[in-house]
């Protein structure tokens, strides 16, 4: 049988006019290939047709991959990346022709559907992953979730084919992503019908795929409490915190220990859980920073790399599964952003170059690696960032592109770059193998390669090296200062380098847990080095990053504490480093010392201007400041640098809310909307935009949306936007939750007092937001409201000066 396509037309567009064509409803698939857990094709009478040994494993790994790209297909050049990457293009062409053929013959000609892209044809073969994902499109989560057997190709692997590899962990965890976000919708969706029993049912199955999410663990505990089921309530929490324990060696969330707390005090017994003080939590020094008596020096120790805690195979698989990944955009919010960008950039100027740093391949596929494999094309962003007249993308829309399949022309339009630099690494013990190429994706023709062989512990002086070829290549001057710098490095003990990259990935902040555990790799960084400024920089932001989740070990003044002396002696070890003075203007800011903070903030921009998250970090200040022009400015600074970046793009919105251009806010947030994991400022400033224009069922939808996913802080919000909708008994049920909470940990004031100025209870909101004031605890963020409601008290202007804000 002859190949099915339309001459002349896209495999994309051959696809959708077959489909549409065929009788959908009379139409049974020949074949059926199963792909969530155990790999295989089966035939009539469910007979195996390819298994995953020998020659077939290819066969049913490309299978594998049209079957997720469904009607998109994938193009002959991705497919040639995914399973020939090193071989040479005509070998690989062949090599691709051969196993289409291969495929052809063992299932049928008319199995593909299009030449180029290339996509499975559903009359011939239907996939797990397809009915899976269509179930999700039409909002049936019970029906997708039955046909979820397991992670996507469970166990499978080639061994020759690196990026394929990539590729599927990438794959892997979205669809486990996606899977766990379905559990939850069932299981809410009990909680809102009053069935305990399906809840309790779904919140244990998505805590049996991600058993180390304290969230999720939280919400079984509960759902097992509206059961009436207190005793496998503390059963399951004890159990969860073991596993804490034992995985990623840190003790259960607050939020978990609070209703640990709620059941004991309920039955008068004493909890066994509660969460610990970390083992070392280093005060470093304000003053004799060169002392190193202040902290040991452990350098010797430091000759081979220190490894992080040891954890179980089957918990370093869970977490890749249903880890917390990056806020990465889906293809279509990269694409939506790109085709946007023009709006807010500028036009490049004439004789600067621009480019893009893509991630670099971890080939190893080790997730042991991955931190010092991102590291590298993160330094070479920074490195390169400081050349004169070179626009180097940001590190946020550079790594949107990992894993999209788009080839390096499109990706170039998108960022709108004249090159590319790509690479892979390859670590074996002490030894890394790096390989690089600048690419001018117009032609694809490469302007310099080049291949480095060394020790681990040369590291610094591959970057450099890989920078000062860039530079030659494009022509530019690297300048001896800037080269010196990258190949001194930050610090002369690598193992403290490899523990500052694992707590420096911002998936660390994505969980209480896991910034705990972000503070502990910043500690040992700095006892192996005692000098690390970076270090110093990292363990600041991240104590102030654990003092705002909630930890009960230590207090949130404590907290502070730490985080200012850490900052501190981060700028006094180096004075140039502008991470330094972005930490110490975050905490001169939590201090309400906002023109300190603006000082700090200005010289990290001073001192890397094409940095995108200081601008972003201005844009917030002056917000505050009310200063609404000056933070456009820095809003479209950075989309500028970060085109694709979503925090970027949040941030300018919230300018031209700011700014009172809400329409405007509200179109830069579209995109936004489909963000995996969420981005809770978007929906946080959706809410204010819709507040402003008093559309209170839009505004509620949203708040609703942000709450879900940003615990207690954001239901004061909620509460405010339920009271001004006129819906006072939910706004009041919310209220009686924050003061609840309050009770138990002194805070939230800030929360509390919006939704009393919401309910139009001006006294209480003014106690409260007072109380706010004097312990530190206020969300800026969300002030505007509850002040905006309560004006025109001239109170509100003598509270806006005792907060440092003057200039409102």
């Amino acid at each position: 049988m002859a190949q099915t396509f339309l001459p002349g037309v896209s495999g994309r567009a051959t696809f959708a006019f077959v489909t549409e064509m065929l009788p959908q409803p009379e139409v049974v698939s020949r074949y059926y290939l199963r792909t969530l857990g155990t790999l295989g094709l089966s035939g009539p009478g469910d007979q195996q047709l390819l298994g995953t040994h020998g020659h077939h494993r290819r066969r049913l790994a490309l299978l594998s991959v049209l079957a997720a790209a469904r009607d998109q297909g994938r193009s002959r050049d991705h497919l040639l990346t995914l399973f020939w990457a090193e071989a040479p293009e005509s070998r690989a062409r062949h090599s691709l022709d051969q196993l289409l053929y291969a495929v052809r013959s063992s299932i049928g000609d008319d199995v593909f559907v299009g030449v180029n892209p290339v996509c499975l044809n559903p009359a011939v073969v239907s996939t797990d992953v397809g009915v899976f994902m269509a179930a999700l499109e039409r909002e049936d989560p019970a029906r997708a979730i039955t046909e979820y057997r397991g992670p996507f190709l469970d166990g499978f692997y080639l061994a020759d084919s690196a990026e394929f590899e990539r590729w599927l962990e990438a794959e892997r965890t979205a669809l486990a992503t996606r899977y766990a976000a379905a559990l939850e919708r069932l299981a809410r969706n009990a909680e809102a019908a009053g069935d305990s029993e399906a809840a309790v049912q779904w919140w244990r199955k998505l805590t049996d795929a991600d058993p180390l999410s304290s969230r999720n663990a939280a919400s079984l505990v509960r759902a097992l409490m509206r059961a009436g089921d207190q005793s496998a309530a503390l059963q399951f929490a004890q159990r969860h915190e073991a596993i804490l324990a034992r995985e990623l060696g840190v003790s259960v969330g607050p939020e978990l220990a609070d209703l640990v707390a709620a059941l004991h005090a309920e039955s008068g017994a004493r909890s066994s859980i509660a969460l610990k003080v970390p083992a070392a939590t280093i005060t470093p020094a304000r003053a004799r920073v060169g002392d190193a008596a202040e902290v040991p020096d452990l350098r010797d120790a430091g000759r081979t790399t220190l490894s992080p805690p040891q954890r179980s195979p089957r918990g370093r698989r869970l977490r890749f599964a249903l880890g917390i990944p990056i806020v990465l955009a889906t293809i279509a919010v990269i694409l939506t952003l790109s085709r946007s960008r023009s709006d807010v950039t500028r036009s490049q100027p004439s004789g600067e170059h621009s480019l893009a740093v893509l991630p670099f391949v971890n080939v190893s596929g080790a997730a042991a690696d991955l931190p010092l494999v991102n590291g590298l094309s993160e330094e070479l962003i920074v490195v390169l960032a400081r050349v004169p007249h070179v626009r180097v993308i940001a590190r946020t829309s550079a790594f949107a592109f990992e894993n999209s399949g788009l080839n390096l022309r499109r990706i170039a339009d998108s960022l709108g770059v004249s090159d590319v630099l790509e690479g892979s690494v390859e670590r074996s013990g002490q030894r890394l193998h790096v390989q690089v190429r600048l690419i001018d994706p117009g032609d694809g023709v490469t302007r310099w390669a080049e291949t480095y062989d060394r020790e681990f512990r040369d590291v610094f002086a591959v970057q450099s090296d890989i920078a000062s070829g860039v530079a030659r290549a494009l022509e530019i001057q690297l300048g001896a200062k800037t080269l010196a710098r990258a190949r001194r490095g930050p610090t002369s003990n690598v193992a403290a380098y490899e523990l500052y990259l694992r707590g420096n990935d911002p998936s660390m902040t994505r969980s209480d847990s896991m910034a705990r555990a972000a503070l502990g790799y910043f500690e040992q960084a700095i006892v192996l080095d005692h000098r690390y400024a970076a270090a110093y920089a990292g363990l600041a932001r991240m104590q102030m990053r654990v003092a705002a989740g909630g930890d009960t070990t230590v207090s949130r003044r404590e907290r502070m504490r730490l985080a200012e002396s850490a900052a501190l002696t981060a700028v006094a070890l180096d004075d140039s480093l502008a991470d330094a003075h972005a930490a110490l203007s975050a905490v001169r800011r939590n201090n309400y010392e906002f023109a300190a903070s603006e000082a700090e903030l200005k010289r990290a921009v001073a001192l890397e201007p094409r940095t995108a998250r200081f601008h972003e970090w201005l844009v917030q200040l002056y917000v505050w400041m009310d200063r609404p022009a000056e933070a456009l400015a820095e809003a479209r600074d950075a989309v500028e640098l970060d085109p694709l970046s979503p925090t970027a793009n949040a941030e300018l919105a919230r300018a031209l809310l700011a700014n009172g251009r809400c329409d405007e806010a509200l179109a830069q947030l579209t995109p936004l909307r489909h963000l995996q994991p969420p981005l809770l400022r978007a929906s946080s400033i959706a809410t204010q935009c819709y507040a402003s224009k008093g559309m209170w069922p839009d505004a509620i939808a949203e708040a609703t949306r942000n709450a879900a996913n940003g615990g207690q802080p954001a239901k004061g919000v909620l509460g405010f936007v339920l009271a001004r909708a006129g819906r006072t008994k939910e706004a009041q049920q919310l209220l009686q939750s924050l003061l609840g909470h309050s009770r138990r940990r002194g805070e939230l004031a800030g929360e509390i007092a919006t939704v009393y100025a919401g309910l139009g209870d001006k006294p209480k909101a003014w106690v409260w937001l007072e109380q706010g004031r004097d312990s530190h605890t206020l969300v800026l963020d969300h002030l505007s409201l509850a002040l905006d409601r309560l004006r025109p008290d001239p109170r509100v202007d003598a509270f806006l000066r005792q907060l440092g804000l003057q200039n409102r």
